[in-house]
């Protein structure tokens, strides 16, 4: 049998690394780890992927990997070297500079509280530390961050800057040097034939972005259970003001970024914005322009992008089981609007959702370009008072050539909510010609919405036909996921109860 599906060897020894310390600029390769406790009998396992991420061979992340390669991590030097199977040179500032990532079969335990916003001495970094980093100090000459920011506000006010174009100039190049600086910190990248699980109940990774294949490395094969991923903080998202026509703030960081990964495979894990809600950073506009209010909640300073954001060709992704909460625009489902045989397009982005519990989530649950995403047996709990920390706006949105079919779903939403707030829809005719203009079929490049078992504030509800009565363009006849993968989707009755109680990482939950 192939390793790869190889039953998981529980009596592998665990290893531990050995953390980067002291004040050098430099580390080196890190030694040889030393042996740690073996993992308690309650640690999440590499199997059991089901949905899109047990197809084409499956999904069993590290299962197999040698105890050479199983380890045990609490801070983020020795995550580093776990994922680049101790060949990493951590500079100073945090990036790593020399090494390459392992593709072998490895098992990484999350042991504790992993913050990825800190340097080489593990030293938690502010916006000053970043601003204050070695190109903006010497290229641009701001003190601080409040220094650069009073600056930046001055240049590219929507009375003085205007919408024709992306900002530019002095101030921007500063944003973007010390925005460069922390993403050496906050961004690690993961490879092939990896498992992330967390040991016991409070394993989490937070402040940071994990990164799942790049279109110079593609990935396969990836496994993440048991953690809690919190506040991927963005110090420096960028003003766009030619974004939706009238500008927009736009942050960097998602909490897991799935771009160019195949079999993918998210269980049992939980994500939010930790402490640090949207709310806190309102508009720092003050101005009317042409009949535009900025001062409203469409241009606050947003500095969280996604939960899970699967583009570019992320594919065969299950996410399952998990706690997702506190959050705006929670999952991307294909990045843009243009199809392309690159990236983005009917033959990719195959994503299922089942058993997760949606709480607080303010929209994209999920926003579907192009894929063909399954959404089943999940819990949705929100609110439409705009006075709450993430008022709900919507659920699920078909996009461009978008296809969703969801079953046995539950919302629970305060504030009079109906029907139509479960959904909406983007559709562009001639994006759709586009797509069929590169050759795909008419059938790929359609978006399809296929609905049934939907409960809303316990009332069934006719999600299918409210959506398909509004939006012709949209058709209800779609591809079927009983025809690639078996599944049976659970009753609605007590669904709620027995979401709650299971979802998301922590000890007697898997």
């Amino acid at each position: 049998m192939n390793s790869r599906f190889a039953r998981f060897l529980t009596s592998a020894t665990v290893l531990a690394l050995v953390g980067c310390g002291g004040d050098e600029a430099m580390v080196g390769a890190m030694p040889a780890p030393a042996a740690s406790a073996t993992p308690t009998p309650t640690t999440a396992g590499s199997l059991g992927a089901d949905g899109w991420a047990a197809t084409s061979g499956g999904t069993t992340g590290g299962n197999g990997a040698t105890a050479a390669k199983t380890y045990t991590v609490t801070n983020r030097n020795q995550l580093i070297q776990a994922l680049y199977g101790n060949t990493a040179t951590i500079a100073a500032d945090g990036g790593v500079t020399a090494g390459t990532l392992d593709p072998d079969p490895k098992i990484i335990y999350v042991r504790g509280t992993i913050s990825l916003n800190v340097n080489q001495a593990l030293v938690e970094q502010s916006a000053d530390d970043y601003v204050r980093a070695s190109c903006a100090a010497t290229r641009y000459g701001y003190a601080d961050e409040a220094a650069l920011w009073s600056a930046y506000y001055a240049a590219y006010r929507p009375a003085v800057w205007g919408n024709a174009t992306t900002v530019s100039g002095t101030p921007e190049s500063a944003r973007a040097c010390a925005a460069d600086a922390q993403k050496k910190a906050v961004r690690l990248y993961v490879p092939s034939n990896t498992s992330i699980i967390g040991l016991g109940g409070d394993a989490r990774i937070t402040h940071g972005n994990l990164v799942l294949g790049t279109s110079a490395a593609p990935v396969d094969n990836i496994v993440v259970r048991n953690v809690t991923f919190e506040d991927a903080f963005d110090f420096f998202p960028e003003w766009d003001p030619t974004d939706s026509t009238t500008g927009r703030w736009n942050s960097a960081y998602d909490l897991i970024s799935v771009m160019y990964a195949t079999h993918v495979w998210i269980d049992h894990s939980t994500f939010s914005d930790g402490s640090r809600f949207d709310k806190s950073y309102p508009s720092v506009w003050t101005e009317t322009v042409k009949g535009v209010d900025y001062r409203g909640s469409d241009f606050k300073v947003q500095h969280h992008d996604g939960l899970v954001d699967i583009t570019k060709l992320g594919n065969l992704v299950t996410i399952s089981n998990s706690l997702f909460f506190n959050h705006d625009k929670s999952f991307l489902i294909g990045g843009t609007d243009t199809a392309s045989r690159t990236a983005e397009n009917p033959s990719v982005l195959k994503v299922t959702f089942h058993d997760n519990y949606f709480r607080g989530l303010r929209q994209r649950q999920p926003r579907v370009r192009f894929g063909q995403v399954h959404v089943y047996n999940n819990y949705y709990e929100g609110t439409l008072d705009s006075a709450a920390d993430y008022p709900w706006l919507v659920g699920w949105t078909v996009g461009q050539s978008g296809k969703i079919y969801a079953e046995n779903n539950v919302f629970q939403i305060a504030g009079g909510a109906s029907v139509t707030n479960l959904w909406s829809v983007s559709v562009s005719a001639s994006r759709t010609n586009a797509c069929v203009a590169l050759g795909y079929t008419s059938a790929d490049c359609a978006a399809t919405f296929v609905d049934s078992g939907t409960v809303l504030n316990g009332v069934a509800v006719d999600a299918m036909s409210s959506l398909l009565a509004r939006y012709p363009a949209v058709s209800g006849t779609s591809w079927r996921p009983i025809l690639s993968y078996a599944y049976s989707p659970k009753p609605t009755t007590g669904l709620s109860a027995q979401i709650i109680a299971g979802a998301g990482a922590g000890a007697g939950k898997l």
